[in-house]
């Protein structure tokens, strides 16, 4: 939601939740992140990077050495 409070923490289209409350949702399906926090009571804490960057450290996609 453009303005919203995760814009406004600096989450933009395309990251990617890589931990939720302490806990790393890195290898964790779609339904179970939606499910984790679906559940959580009070505040949620989450870390979460770029798409590009997640698809190189997940070994997703290769890098191009020129």
């Amino acid at each position: 939601m453009r303005g919203g409070i995760a814009e406004r923490g600096g989450v933009r289209v395309g990251h990617r939740i890589i931990e939720i409350n302490g806990q790393s949702v890195v290898a964790t399906p779609h339904e179970k992140i939606v499910h984790i926090l679906s559940n959580a009571v009070g505040e949620i804490h989450m870390k979460t990077m770029p798409a590009a960057m997640y698809r190189l450290l997940t070994a997703q996609e290769q890098p191009v050495y020129i």
